[in-house]
Order: structure tokens, then C-alpha cells, then sequence
């Protein structure tokens, strides 16, 4: 198995296409420019299987030449979206555990930062296995234990002496996300050994530096206020800044200048295949 690395340009890359689609939310803008720029080393062959597909949106942006894929969301109103979308063949409403079989096999399956939060983790990646062909590619993005530890926000607050509070908000942030398989990369590779996938290459994304700034801003985001997010009131406040998605890639590229060990990540994408 081969560990590969992003480069400062691929990733600056990903910001400048991420920034069209999410302009405005600092924690996406740096999560998914490390996954973009990871994905654009590898090619999907078609019929594509898009587990946790949201609303198709990103798909397309990484993939705009992909016309035959089948997208999976076990929310009915982000199914609804990804139809909308254009983007799929066709969109099928399940829980991933509960996937059912279909009457064609894939050439490739594609998740992207979604199997972290999905229940029966044993079953979705059997599920995924059942639907492709032999040997078609698995690419898959998902979060470590780093994506715990490294929380920044929690560890504020503990250090003012507030430990409860502390603990409050990072049980809170991981309800939110559904945070259930924050898995070493020993265990992911475990787990994709045993579904029967073979895993060729893995790209640590978000290194400590990158990290801790992006758990701090996503919990900052997420935190709540009353019946909202602190995120719907920063919004509005950051689109009033037109400069605002420039002068932060700028923030962006000083602390990717800072980053020590690139080989451990709060996330991985995995370049898998199926045996």
C-alpha cells in the first residue's frame, strides 16, 4: 500500500474550485479543498455508485464529466435535491447498512466523508462490495481519531477551567455529525480488508495545523443559540464581505505553510479495489 501526499499548489487548487460552491463557510472550505485535490488523482469509471450523495452538488464539481451514477442518501429531502440536481441517473432513498442490491453491478463506488457517520459499519461496506463488479476502484474519504483528538474549541474551554462545558460541546458537535466510526487508520484499513477491498493508495488530509483550525471554526459554526446555529448568523455577516473567500485562502495557505508531519491527518482518502 502506497501513502501519497498533496502538494500546497493541489490543495490551494481545490480552495479555488471548492470557493464557487461554498464561498462563504470557512470549515468547508478547508475540508473539502483537501478532498478535492486528493480526488483529482484518480478517475471513476462508469456506472458510478455515490453513497451519502448529498445533493450532487460536489459530485459534479469533481466530476462534471460522470454521467452515469446512482446516488444513495437515506435522507428523503437531500434525495429530493440530488434529483433536482441532474446530476444522477437516478437517486435511491436507504439507510447505507440496508443497501439494497441492484439489478446491474457498478465499475465503481465513490463515498465521500459520509461512512464516519453511518451505523453498521460491517454492513454498508458489504453492501458497497455486493453492488460492484471485481476489481472496480473504491474511492472513499473519511475522518480519523485525529478528527477527536485534535478538537480545539473543548480544549479552550477546558483550559478556562470549565471542564463540563468542555465535555458539553464536544458530546454536542459529535451528536451533530453523527460521529460514530472516528476510526485510526489501522482500523479503516481493517475494516476495508474485511468487506473484501484491497487498498492501494491513502493520502492523509488536514495535518495537525489545518486540523485544529478547522475543528475550532466547524464547532464555532455548529455551536447553538437557542433554536439556531452561531453559523446562521455568521453567514450573512461573511457575505457582506466580498473579499472575504480571497483573503481567507490567504489564511489557508499561511497555515499549510506551518504544517510539520503531512503523514497523519484528522481525515484519509482511500484509493481502495475491490478483490
Amino acid at each position: 500500500m502506497k501513502q501519497s501526499f498533496l502538494s500546497i499548489d493541489e490543495i490551494l487548487q481545490g480552495y479555488d474550485a471548492v470557493s464557487t460552491l461554498y464561498p462563504y463557510v470557512p470549515p468547508m472550505l478547508l475540508w473539502r479543498s483537501w478532498e478535492y485535490a486528493a480526488y483529482q488523482r484518480y478517475t471513476l469509471p462508469e456506472p458510478v455508485l455515490d453513497i451519502g450523495c448529498g445533493d450532487g452538488r460536489y459530485f459534479q464539481l469533481v466530476w462534471p464529466q460522470i454521467q452515469n451514477v446512482v446516488g444513495v442518501d437515506m435522507d428523503p429531502g437531500v434525495a429530493d435535491a440530488a434529483r433536482r440536481s441532474q446530476v444522477y441517473r437516478g437517486v435511491v432513498v436507504s439507510q447505507a447498512h440496508e443497501l439494497p442490491t441492484f439489478a446491474h453491478t457498478f465499475a465503481s463506488a465513490f463515498a465521500n466523508c459520509s461512512l464516519e457517520h453511518m451505523d453498521h459499519l460491517d454492513a454498508v461496506l458489504a453492501g458497497i462490495a455486493r453492488n460492484l463488479q471485481s476489481h472496480s476502484p473504491f474511492l472513499l474519504s473519511v475522518v480519523t481519531e485525529k478528527f477527536v483528538e485534535w478538537r480545539s474549541l473543548p480544549a479552550l474551554v477546558d483550559h478556562l477551567d470549565d471542564p463540563a462545558r468542555a465535555t458539553a460541546l464536544q458530546l454536542e458537535y459529535e451528536r451533530y455529525h453523527h460521529l460514530v466510526n472516528p476510526l485510526p487508520l489501522a482500523g479503516w484499513l481493517q475494516q476495508l480488508d474485511k468487506a473484501g477491498f484491497e487498498v492501494l493508495e491513502h493520502i492523509a488530509i488536514l495535518p495537525e495545523m489545518t486540523s485544529r483550525l478547522f475543528l475550532f471554526l466547524d464547532h464555532m459554526w455548529h455551536v447553538r443559540r437557542g433554536s439556531n446555529e452561531l453559523g446562521d448568523y455568521l453567514y450573512p455577516y461573511l457575505t457582506s464581505i466580498p473579499q472575504f473567500p480571497a483573503a481567507f485562502r490567504e489564511i489557508m495557505s499561511g497555515v499549510l505553510k506551518l504544517e510539520q508531519d503531512w503523514t497523519v491527518g484528522s481525515g484519509v482518502v482511500f484509493y481502495a479495489r475491490k478483490r
